[in-house]
């Protein structure tokens, strides 16, 4: 499988897991694979812009900043919620804006 289809198949998995995980209302869970599905649109809109993606945050912040400056401020803005779910208990509303950036996040790459 190629890599533009690797990544098109993760982000499926991510959002459909999210999905089920925020009608579950387990929060933390949603926005911690939301924001795995987001780094995966990420790293397609750069793999499709660049030809390379980063290999962790870091790089793909940088990446994102110089190449997909939209991406960046969605991806930047969304990391201390993901972080947060690690050790924080997520609300439903943060866990709706998180979803809201994902998907508009999608439909920016699908454009």
């Amino acid at each position: 499988m190629a890599t533009e289809d690797i990544i098109k198949s993760n982000f499926g998995e991510y959002f459909e897991f999210a999905e089920l995980a925020f009608k579950a209302s387990k929060f933390n869970v949603a926005v911690t694979l939301y924001y795995k599905a987001l780094v995966e649109l990420c790293d397609l809109a750069l793999l499709l812009a660049v030809g390379k993606i980063g290999s962790n945050h870091a790089e793909r912040f940088d990446l994102l900043q110089a190449h997909k400056p939209e991406l960046y401020r969605t991806a930047s803005k969304l990391f201390n919620f993901y972080r947060d779910s690690y050790n924080k208990n997520i609300s439903k509303a943060i866990a709706g804006q998180v979803k809201e950036n994902v998907e508009r996040a999608k439909k920016l790459v699908e454009s």
